[in-house]
C-alpha cells in the first residue's frame, strides 16, 4: 500500500518542486529587470498566482501521504492504542469525504470553465488547465486516504497476536 501511495504522491511532489524553482527564477528575473532596467515583467503577478496554486495543490498529496497536516494532540493521552486507531480511522474517513466532494465539484467547475473558454487576464491561458490540476490533486489525496483506510484492515492484528 505504501508503494502505491508513494507512486500517487511523487509526481505531484516533483511538479511542486519544479514550480517552486521556476517561481524563484521568475522572481529573480523580475526583481533584476525592475531594479536595473525599470522594466518589470507585466505578467509576473499572474504567473505567480498560478504557480502558488500549483505548488499548494501539488504538494498536498505528499503531505497527505506522510501525515504532515496540522494535528492537535490535546486529547491523545486519553486514548488507548486501539482507541487511537479507531480515532485515526474516523478522522481519515472524514478527511476522505471532505476532499471527495470538493474534488468532484472543482472538476465540474473546470468543465464549465472549458465550455465558456475562460482565460487568464494578461496571458490568456485557459483557466481550466489549473482547475483540472487542482481537481486531480484532490482526487490523488482521496486515493491516498482510501489506501490508508485499507491499511487499517490489512495491518490489523489478528486475534492470535492479541493473546
Amino acid at each position: 500500500m505504501a508503494s502505491l501511495g508513494n507512486r500517487l504522491a511523487i509526481g505531484p511532489a516533483w511538479i511542486a518542486g519544479v514550480t517552486l524553482f521556476f517561481l524563484m527564477a521568475l522572481t529573480f528575473v523580475d526583481v533584476i529587470s525592475r531594479s536595473l532596467f525599470s522594466a518589470p515583467l507585466n505578467f509576473s503577478g499572474e504567473v505567480t498566482e498560478i504557480a502558488l496554486a500549483v505548488i499548494v495543490f501539488a504538494a498536498l498529496p505528499m503531505a497527505t501521504l506522510q501525515g504532515n497536516h496540522i494535528a492537535v494532540d490535546l486529547f491523545d493521552r486519553f486514548f488507548s492504542a486501539r482507541g487511537a486507531t479507531v480515532r485515526d480511522f474516523l478522522v481519515d474517513v472524514v478527511c476522505l469525504v471532505a476532499l471527495a466532494y470538493p474534488a468532484y465539484r472543482v472538476w465540474t467547475i473546470g468543465t464549465r470553465s472549458k465550455s465558456y473558454n475562460e482565460v487568464t487576464e494578461i496571458l490568456n491561458i485557459p483557466q481550466y488547465y489549473l482547475i483540472y490540476f487542482v481537481s486531480v490533486a484532490l482526487f490523488a489525496c482521496c486515493g491516498i486516504y482510501v489506501l490508508r483506510l485499507a491499511g487499517y484492515f490489512l495491518d490489523a492484528p489478528s486475534q492470535d497476536e492479541d493473546q
